[in-house]
């Protein structure tokens, strides 16, 4: 006698490698370490953020100086000195 039921094997699901498993591992390491060091720059964090006043100051200094540079000896008086190249 026969069972009514009949069962079937089905094929088992392959696991993927390990090392398949750490190359996406190391692959998206590198783009977050790489995201993350885009923006530093060695000279960007030497220079000093530009100010409003800075800002202001520079524009004075040509308005009052044309051709030459402007030094500011206080917050009110400028010297203007000739350009040597």
């Amino acid at each position: 006698m026969t069972s009514p039921i009949q069962l079937q094997r089905l094929p088992r699901r392959r696991k993927k490698p390990a090392t398949m498993r750490a190359l996406l591992f190391l692959a998206l390491l590198i783009v977050l370490v790489c995201a993350g060091l885009a923006g530093c720059s060695a000279r960007a964090a030497d220079t000093p953020p530009t100010t409003a006043a800075d800002l202001k100051r520079a524009a004075a200094g040509v308005w009052a100086c044309p051709g030459m540079t402007a030094i500011w000896l206080d917050s009110q008086t400028v010297q203007c000195l000739k350009e040597t190249k």
